[in-house]
């Protein structure tokens, strides 16, 4: 879902793919009691008392195991929706194939500190999809301590990709965060997407990440909003650096729409719990209650004509 992204996208995605292979298990599991096998006789001397005493706690965990693996198999079944399923959706964005129009807005909280930058940064946009006639809109805006640093534009429309870019600040290396521009700086670019099919979540998260390893995340919940099932994921994402080149292990929390495959939501978590980053879809609505908030073409004349330098 990250294939098309606003210019800022790449320096963001600071987060990567989920790798690893750590299994996170569902720990609000009810726990299954199964009764012990009573001894039917006791001898009174002491070693044999001890031999049965023995018997009886092999017996017990081994009784234990069969609970656990009980409990596991009712884990798996208890959603309406599987693992298998979930990555069938995912794998090779197959999740396009089970919508025709899609609109929403969004909100991003990217809460790393880096040497320059010690504040939060947040993003809001708004994208729309029309898998039927391949067109494509967003906007988007990034902000820090409520000031604007920069606005995207993006648009495709007849086999062509727009991505325009108002830079309003630039890294302050001497003072650390931001100075503004005296004259912002506009730039977009244009390339033959060449592709039948359109793709515009700027930094969403896809569980095609994790299609191919399935032992990462676990199915957690499920719910209904609005009509629609959405599933609740729980995973580990190991071997990452940060910036420092620090070795860090990561958790992270997924919503996903159950009929069609695509991430609604996607949280990161540190190893003291502390929100990294967070992305969430808002106001989403597919097919025929999509909202075309701004044509593709009124995006393309304004990128042509509002001071934009071709690059």
């Amino acid at each position: 879902m990250t294939r098309i992204a606003s210019i800022a996208a790449a320096a963001v995605l600071i987060i990567g793919s989920v790798g690893g292979g750590v299994y996170m298990k569902n720990n609000n599991c009810p726990v299954i009691h199964v009764p012990v096998e009573q001894a039917t006789s006791i001898e009174t001397n002491t070693e044999t008392s001890s031999t049965v005493t023995d018997t009886t706690t092999n017996n017990t965990e081994s009784e234990t195991t069969v609970a656990d693996s009980t409990v596991s198999e009712e884990t798996s079944q208890q959603f309406s929706v599987t693992k298998e399923e979930l990555i069938e959706k995912a794998k090779d964005s197959n999740y396009l194939n089970y919508f025709d129009k899609f609109s929403a807005d969004y909100t991003v909280l990217i809460n790393e500190r880096h040497e320059f930058h010690t504040g939060p940064e947040n993003i809001v946009g708004k994208i729309y999809l029309d898998e039927i006639n391949l067109t494509a809109s967003a906007t988007e805006e990034r902000y820090e301590n409520d000031k604007c640093l920069g606005k995207s534009l993006i648009a495709i429309m007849d086999n062509y990709y727009y991505a325009a870019e108002e830079v309003l600040t630039e890294t302050d290396f001497t003072n650390g965060g931001y100075k503004f521009l005296e004259t912002p700086d506009k730039y977009y670019y244009v390339k033959d997407e060449n592709s039948d099919k359109v793709f515009v979540t700027p930094y969403g998260r896809s569980m095609d990440l994790d299609v191919y390893a399935p032992e990462n995340w676990d199915i957690t919940g499920e719910r209904t909003e609005n009509g629609r099932k959405i599933i609740s994921i729980s995973g580990v994402q190991k071997g990452d650096n940060n910036y420092e080149g620090v070795y860090r292990e990561l958790t992270y929390t997924a919503e996903v729409d159950a009929e069609t495959g695509m991430t609604l939501s996607y949280d990161v978590f540190d190893s003291n719990n502390n929100n990294t980053y967070s992305f969430k879809v808002t106001n989403y609505k597919f097919d025929d209650e999509a909202v075309e908030f701004r044509k593709a073409s009124d995006i393309i004349n304004e990128i042509e004509n509002g001071g934009y330098a071709k690059r």
